[in-house]
């Protein structure tokens, strides 16, 4: 399930999903960073750490900041 329609436990059908997925897969690879914006409850966390594992960094800390705070 997750190769065929999610993403790091991350499962999703849509075209709009799968559209979030292409890019995580295609922006995780790079040094770039990433704003990850959204209304409270949409998964942001979810996708970062998803992006996290993703690329080359992940064997380094994960820091969540919340903006809002």
């Amino acid at each position: 399930m997750d190769e065929r329609y999610g993403l790091d436990g991350i499962i999703g059908q849509s075209p709009a999903m799968q559209e979030v997925f292409d890019t995580i897969r295609q922006v995780a690879p790079s040094n770039a960073s990433v704003l990850l914006l959204g209304q409270s409850g949409t998964g942001k966390e979810l996708l970062a750490q998803a992006l996290h594992q993703l690329s080359p960094r992940r064997n380094r800390p994960f820091i969540k900041v919340a903006c809002a705070a």
